[in-house]
This record gives structure tokens, sequence and C-alpha cells, in this order.
């Protein structure tokens, strides 16, 4: 066997250890006058994958030059690097679906990504520069938005590859046209959603903005008027009305730990609490402040888009008090882990999660269950089916509509960045913990029609 570039033996799954390498493929001979590929090779359970990195070398001492310090191999190292991190992450993302296999992360790649060839190399290609730039991405949730707008584009053109240059603002004009017809893909006749075409058409501005960056491109298609600005901020939000119509439904379930009761109890909750989102909900700690003996119990937190904000300058974050209000408290009963300071209180959440990547999926699969389960009680409610993301917007507007200040609201959400703290301070802290119950309080009543 020869010296591997990169190698990892950190996984076990099903009893077993889990074996990524990066070297020569060995079902090749350096003898034989032909290169040899470089391949990653996943082993497991004695079942073995081999994944084409698109680089060959010709002779064992070629190979040995990669370890060398020269600035060619430094820089090859990297590309070789990114191609193993790629499959290590795969590998990592079905581990912790319970899915894992040698042959399932096989199709989980070639379904992803695309498989990892010389071709997919080329930069000029449109298909393998969309591919790759999304593969590169840090966060789950972005690399799948890349991936999907690209399986979108490739339908478009019929699998017909075409070069970066070629694009042009004509190109794109007819895709989003050719998407305006285009139906759902759940089954049904639906159209595609405004929400989803958005999403296609910025992710593909996207791709371009950086083609043009990296140099590929001498111009970026004119994406004027295809894409509604400001789509993404409307406001998808529940009336109090409808809000409690989940609440009676919740109380009326027999068995709150059914798919439906608990999708509605967990959306119930991200309302309850400050409209926060889900990835705050999971780092959500017990304090004493939290404790049922207090007189007006609070939870704190620091929003995650504020905390990632302060991180690269060490401001001293700001945190936000949220009142646990009877309703949450209810909630939390059946939903929360038992009291107890330091402890998260919602750990089943990131489960055994540790990367942020691992986090992120988990996130998402609590996301999706929430919108799949409880699509069904909105029907037979008659209100609009929603997802965890109403719970910020519904919050809100319930405030709103019973007249609380913007300043408090504002604080409420974690609108806390520096300068909006500032703003805040002289408010805030005249607000007392009883004016905050009150105020959440406010978020179960119907407000009064002036």
């Amino acid at each position: 066997m020869n010296k591997a570039l990169f190698s990892d033996e950190s996984r076990r799954f099903a009893g077993a250890t889990v074996y990524i390498i990066l070297a020569p493929d060995n079902r090749y001979k350096f003898d034989t006058g032909k290169s040899v590929p470089l391949t990653v090779c996943v082993t497991h359970q004695r079942a073995r994958r081999y994944f084409s990195t698109g680089y060959k070398v010709s002779s064992m001492k070629e190979y040995e030059a990669l370890f060398s310090k020269s600035n060619t191999a430094i820089e090859t190292r990297k590309e070789l690097r990114k191609m193993f991190d790629r499959v290590c992450a795969k590998a990592d993302e079905l581990i912790l679906l319970n899915r894992f296999s040698v042959a399932d992360l096989k199709s989980y790649l070639d379904k992803s990504e695309g498989k990892v060839t010389e071709k997919t190399m080329r930069a000029d290609d449109t298909f393998s520069y969309w591919a790759a730039l999304g593969a590169s991405k840090e966060k789950v949730k972005t690399r799948a938005m890349y991936s999907s707008a690209l399986d979108w584009f490739k339908l478009f053109r019929k699998d017909k590859p075409i070069s970066l240059s070629a694009v042009d603002t004509a190109i794109i004009t007819r895709f989003a046209k050719w998407l305006d017809e285009q139906k759902a893909r759940n089954g049904t006749d639906q159209p595609l959603s405004l929400d989803t075409r958005m999403v296609i058409l910025r992710a593909t501005r996207a791709v371009f903005n950086q083609a043009y960056k990296d140099g590929h491109t001498t111009m970026v298609p004119n994406f004027k008027g295809l894409i509604h600005a400001g789509n993404r901020r409307r406001l998808n939000a529940l009336t109090v009305e409808e809000v409690l119509r989940l609440w009676e439904y919740w109380l009326a379930a027999p068995d709150k730990q059914s798919k439906y009761a608990r999708a509605v109890g967990r959306s119930l909750l991200l309302y309850c609490l400050n409209g926060m989102n889900t990835i705050d909900m999971a780092k959500l700690v017990w304090t004493e402040k939290a404790a049922v003996s207090q007189k007006f119990p609070q939870f704190v937190f620091i929003r995650s888009k504020i905390d990632r904000a302060n991180k690269p300058i060490g401001k001293q974050l700001d945190e936000t008090s949220v009142p646990i209000i009877p309703q949450l408290r209810q909630l939390l009963d059946v939903y929360a882990s038992p009291y107890s300071p330091g402890e998260l209180v919602f750990p089943d959440i990131f489960l055994n999660a540790v990367t942020d990547e691992q986090k992120a999926i988990r996130v998402h699969d609590f996301n999706r269950r929430i919108s799949k389960n409880i699509k069904d009680v909105c029907e037979s409610l008659g209100i609009q089916s929603v997802t965890p993301q109403y719970a910020r917007n519904s919050f809100i507007s319930a405030l709103a509509h019973h007249g609380v200040m913007t300043a408090y609201i504002d604080y409420a959400v974690g609108h806390a960045t520096s300068e909006v703290s500032a703003l805040l301070a002289g408010y805030i802290s005249n607000v007392t913990p009883a004016m905050m119950q009150a105020f959440n309080e406010k978020i179960f009543i119907v407000p009064p029609i002036l």
C-alpha cells in the first residue's frame, strides 16, 4: 500500500471504523507505463469505494514530490485536500442520518455534487464550475440551494453543456420564463412557487457574479426585473386568531408526543420564545433566572446573527430576555429537558451532533419535520400552512397590533447590534421583568380593532 497523502480513521459506524485515505489507486501499478489516478478510498466493513480526484501521477517519484514544500506541491495538496474533505463531510452527513454505507456514500456524492472527474475540473464549463462553487460553501443549506438551482438549470439546458462566457442576458431571461412554467417537485400540479423561483435565480446570479470575479467571464448577465426585490422579506405571519386555533388544537391533543401535536407544540414554542429561530432554540440553556420559583422567570439568549457579527471584533454581546409566560411554561413541561442550570433546554435538537455542519443538518431536519407535519393541521383548521420561520414575524405582528413600543419589539427579537443596542439602552433599562411579562402575554390575546 502506498503512503497516503491524507488519511482519516476517526469515524466509526455500526461498530466498525470508516477508513478514508487519499493515495494512488492501488488497483493500478506504476510499472505498466500508464499514469495512476489519485483517488479517495473509503473502506468500511470490508466494502470499498474509490472516488476520483481528476489527478494522475506517472511515477512514484512524481507522487512523492507532492509531499515536498514546493509551491506547486502545496497548491496541488490544497486542491486535493478540498476533495478529500468533501468526501469526509458527506460521510459525516450520512453517519449523522444513520444511513452510512460506502455504496450510499458513492450515490450521495454522485447525486449531490456530480462525479468528480477530469471534466469537473474545467473552470470554463458552467455545470462544472457551478457544482464546484456550490460544494465549496460552508453551510449545508447554502450548498443545497446551489445544487438545486444547478439541477433546474441543467433541466432547462436539457443537460447540454455551455461555457460560462456563453451564458448571456438572453439565456438567463429565457431561463426565468421557463421557470415560470415549471411544476413543483411535490407530486402535484402546483406551479413552482415564487419563493422557489427567486431562490433559484438568486443562486444563479451568485454563480455568475463569482465567475466574473474569478476572471472566467468578461460580463455578468443582467438579472434586472427577473428577481423580485425584497421577496424573501415579505411578511409571512399568522394572526393571533390563527395562533389561538393552533393553541386550542394542541391543548385538546390527547397525545402531545404524536407527530402532529409535536409539530404544533414546537411551532408554538418558537413563537413564545420571542419568535427565535431554531438554532437559537437549540442553544438555549437553563439558568437560575428560568426557575419556577422566580416571580417573573426568564430565559436569556444571544441571537446567533448578533453572535456571529460580533465575534471577529470581540465586543461584549448583548443578551435578550424571554419572559416565560404561562403558555410557554406548559409547552416546556412537555418538550423541554428537566430544569438543570447549565444544561441545554432542548438537547434533542442537536442530539449527538458535534460539528457546525452536523448541527446544521439536525436543525434543518427539525424544521423540515415541523413544516411537513403541521401542514395537515393547518389545512384542517382552515389557516395558512406555516413553517418555523413564521414564528418571528407572527410574534412581531402580535405585539405591534397591541401597540407595544417598537423599541421593545426590536429588543425582544434580538435586534441588538452595537448601534441599535446603544439606542435602546435607555429605554430597556426602564423595562422591568414584570413589564416584559405583560408585553409577551399579549401574544395570546386578540388585539382590539382600532
